[in-house]
């Protein structure tokens, strides 16, 4: 290997490695597998390694990892729906139950995220499910979303608008369920104050 190239791998890792965490969450977001999410981590960074020359501006380094990014998870996606079995795990024998089981890592993931609003998430169709993930999980501001979807800034507002209202729309009978249990807890807090006084 060339000087140069080791010089270019070391620029590759300096400009990307700080990414890692961000494109695994959006990775896992919608996959909701560590392991899919691991190979798709790896597959864009092999793929961005690949194209590195091609990145013009060093500053929009996190713009161009997230558009290989969603394009790998699409790619993804596209290739296990065509190769979906369904199983009912009841019929496996044993030890092939016991790998079906989420692993250590998995469990942390999922711990990390309302149940509810994974669920939730995973009903919005994907049109302004990316937008909403490109929001909060990598922090993009409505101009990075615009140029890594290729779509127009006002585009992008209204799906984020749309994305969010859905969500609320879905997350409101457990949203007010805890509102009701927590103001039923604040009232007890109240009452047993106001008997010690």
């Amino acid at each position: 290997m060339a000087p140069n190239e080791y010089a270019s791998q070391s620029d590759f890792e300096e400009l990307t490695f700080c990414y890692l965490e961000q494109l695994f969450r959006l990775a896992y977001s919608r996959v909701g597998c560590v392991e899919d999410a691991q190979d798709i981590l790896q597959e864009t960074y092999l793929k961005a390694f690949r194209s590195f020359g091609s990145l013009k501006q060093r500053a929009y380094t996190k713009r161009w990892l997230t558009q290989i990014l969603i394009n790998t998870i699409n790619d993804h996606q596209r290739k296990s729906r065509r190769f979906e079995l369904t199983v009912d795990i009841s019929d496996l024998p044993e030890e092939f139950a016991d790998e079906q089981r989420p692993g250590p890592e998995e469990e942390l993931c999922r711990d990390e995220i309302d149940p509810a609003l994974i669920q939730a998430l995973n009903s919005l169709p994907e049109i302004f499910l990316v937008p909403l993930l490109l929001r909060e999980i990598q922090e993009a501001s409505y101009e990075e979303i615009a140029l890594i979807l290729g779509i127009p800034l006002g585009t992008v507002m209204s799906r984020l608008s749309r994305a969010r209202g859905l969500l609320r729309k879905k997350l409101a009978p457990s949203l007010g369920q805890t509102a009701s249990i927590a103001g039923h807890k604040n009232n007890e807090n109240l009452d047993r104050r106001g008997s010690s006084q």
